[in-house]
């Protein structure tokens, strides 16, 4: 009965998932992991003229599970901004990065900029925030191509449904790139 169960859920799963898989354009996680072998750092928003991200994210995949670290900056009223990391897991459904339905949310750590000891306690207070409003049906992101290393990711919930969520532009580069706020 428990393997029937599991085959039926696996089966529903993917016919709900069906929707975004048939994307045009779109392109697996997988895909872009090995495409992007040499050049592995992702830049969302990149900005040429400081030479800078609104985020630098690293993902690996290993036994089935993504792996994902990213840096963000938080402005500082005190001085520089703070940096802090942000680690996640995400499943892979059809190509497309989910977060698992058990998550409560990445894990943040402080990491550099402004004031170290007020920037661990910042990201304390963020890691709490998360924890406290994560929502366990987070949308899924699939990575459609621009141009060699760039890509538009679009966010869609488990039905296929667009999310709420303007589409984001990230480009690879083989070395991070620094974040601002």
């Amino acid at each position: 009965m428990t393997r029937l169960f599991r085959y039926a859920l696996t089966g529903a799963l993917a016919v709900s998932f069906a929707p975004m898989a048939q994307a045009h354009g779109f392109v697996s996680v997988l895909q872009i992991l090995d495409d992007m072998v040499n050049t592995p750092y992702e830049c969302a928003d990149y900005d040429p003229a400081t030479d800078s991200c609104s985020g630098v994210s690293l993902m690996y995949s290993e036994e089935g599970i993504l792996y994902n670290t990213n840096w963000f900056a938080l402005p500082n009223p005190g001085g520089a901004p703070w940096v802090f990391e942000a680690f996640s897991e995400y499943e892979l459904n059809m190509g497309w990065g989910c977060p698992p339905y058990d998550s409560t949310g990445p894990g943040i750590s402080y990491s550099s900029g402004g004031q170290p000891e007020l920037g661990a306690a910042y990201a304390q207070q963020l890691q709490a925030q998360v924890a406290t409003n994560y929502d366990p049906f987070e949308p899924c992101a699939g990575y459609y191509p621009v141009a060699p290393g760039v890509y538009d990711v679009e966010f869609r919930h488990g039905n296929g449904d667009l999310a709420d969520r303007p589409r984001i532009r990230v480009q690879f580069f083989a070395s991070p790139k620094s974040v601002r706020p």
